[in-house]
């Protein structure tokens, strides 16, 4: 058998030096935890962090828009299902009327042409003979002063068709003709020193073209004057058979430098 002396003289130093080494560890944690070189050490300043980057506003304008009458009354329109069954005892509805078709555009009708005598050979029975200057400057200057125009007319039967209207200086203006007493000029020569106008109308309108001159509507005025004068208060009638029977034929004449005037 063993002896529990051996054993018993063993245990004071292990026990002994068990508690150094604690005492040990305890006095080195308090010698870390103090660290009395980390005071004197000074401490780095915390880095700034850079702000954050500011956001733009943004502003957006609401502009509040009427609304339009037609959706406004569907709006207002109390909705109905389009397979909805009547309520009993209504009326049965009308029928539907097909729709109309869409309507076209209205043509412009066309503009009838301006018809006017041919020439004017006899003023209140009486033969009528009018004097018009064979200068073209000398017909301008009279359509100035006493009013009138000139025209491109085609000849049918009695009557003329006017193709287009000219000022005094020959050149085709827009418009209907004026009013006045027509008169044929045949002279070529007229024709010529007012720049052809029947050659440029007949490049498009064939049949017989003339030159007519529109003189002043006061001419019936002047010639009715004029007839009293040397018949007397007489009527159409009387005055076309006393100028008949005496041969008396009126002749106007067209003054370039003022109206018309009659003997």
């Amino acid at each position: 058998m063993y002896s529990l002396s051996h054993i018993d003289g063993a245990m004071p130093p292990r026990l002994v030096r068990s508690v150094c080494l604690q005492a040990l560890a305890l006095a080195g944690i308090a010698f870390l935890a103090g660290r009395p070189w980390a005071l004197a050490e000074p401490r780095p300043a915390p880095v700034p962090k850079p702000p954050p980057p500011q956001k733009q506003e943004r502003r957006i304008r609401v502009v509040r828009l009427p609304p339009l009458p037609q959706a406004r009354q569907v709006a207002d329109a109390p909705h109905v299902p389009e397979h909805a069954e009547p309520p009993p005892n209504s009326p049965p509805a009308p029928p539907r009327a097909a729709p109309a078709p869409p309507k076209l555009a209205a043509r412009p009708s066309p503009v009838p042409p301006t018809r006017i005598a041919a020439d004017s050979t006899a003023v209140h029975g009486v033969r009528l003979r009018v004097m018009v200057p064979r200068s073209a400057a000398d017909l301008a200057s009279h359509l100035r002063h006493s009013g009138g125009c000139l025209v491109v007319s085609r000849l049918s039967g009695g009557s003329a068709e006017v193709l287009s209207v000219l000022a005094a200086d020959g050149h085709e203006i827009p418009g209907p003709p004026c009013d006045g007493v027509p008169r044929v000029l045949r002279d070529s020569r007229l024709n010529d020193a007012l720049g052809d106008p029947l050659g440029r109308a007949r490049a498009g309108s064939p049949g017989e073209l003339v030159l007519q001159v529109l003189l002043s509507p006061g001419l019936e005025e002047i010639a009715q004057s004029t007839l009293r004068a040397r018949f007397g208060p007489v009527s159409q009638e009387e005055m076309g058979r006393l100028a008949a029977a005496s041969g008396y034929e009126l002749t106007c004449f067209a003054d370039p430098a003022g109206p018309l005037r009659c003997q």
